[in-house]
């Protein structure tokens, strides 16, 4: 499981590179300790997402570094299909593609990639498609501009069953 959300990270950082040639590192800020009960078996060799504090994609890869400093490069991968699907949420019909997937998942991770802006002091804001959205208020000021990544449960249906998210300033 974990390395799936590892490979849809890296589809994550080379769409984002397409659509943004700024990015600087982001951290994880909201994390489910749902994954940790997948960790058995054949996926203890995996990474352990949760030790991930921040990601630098370039357009051959995706470089994760983790609390112990050692940190992973990936070699990029184009994933869009299969078990692994990646949605970039930029209009109301990018949206309405992406709910009924979300509703039906039915065990394949769904990735969202929305951009959104921070409105005032208190990290309130929107998305591109008008949504309220939720910031970190001391990471992001009013008027940011901000890219994130969220990864849903693939054991869920849940619209709002969301196991990571990821924001990061584009400048």
């Amino acid at each position: 499981m974990k390395r799936r959300i590892v490979s849809a990270l890296i589809g994550v950082a080379t769409i984002s590179l397409v659509g943004h040639g700024n990015m600087i590192t982001g951290e994880t800020v909201k994390a489910s300790k749902a994954v940790s009960g997948i960790a058995s078996g054949s996926y203890l060799n995996m990474i352990d997402l949760d030790t991930v504090t921040g990601y630098n994609g370039t357009a051959s890869g995706l470089q994760l570094y983790t609390a112990d400093g050692i940190g992973y490069y990936l070699e990029a991968e184009n994933i869009q299909s299969g078990r692994t699907q990646l949605y970039y949420t930029l209009t109301q019909e990018d949206f309405d593609a992406l709910t009924p997937t979300l509703e039906n998942r039915n065990g394949k991770i769904i990735i969202e990639v929305s951009n959104g802006t921070v409105s005032d002091s208190e990290g309130n804001g929107t998305d591109d498609c008008g949504y309220y959205r939720h910031y970190d208020s001391e990471k992001f000021s009013p008027g940011d501009y901000v890219q994130s990544v969220f990864i849903y449960n693939p054991e869920t249906n849940s619209v709002d069953d969301i196991l990571y998210r990821v924001d990061t300033l584009i400048e």
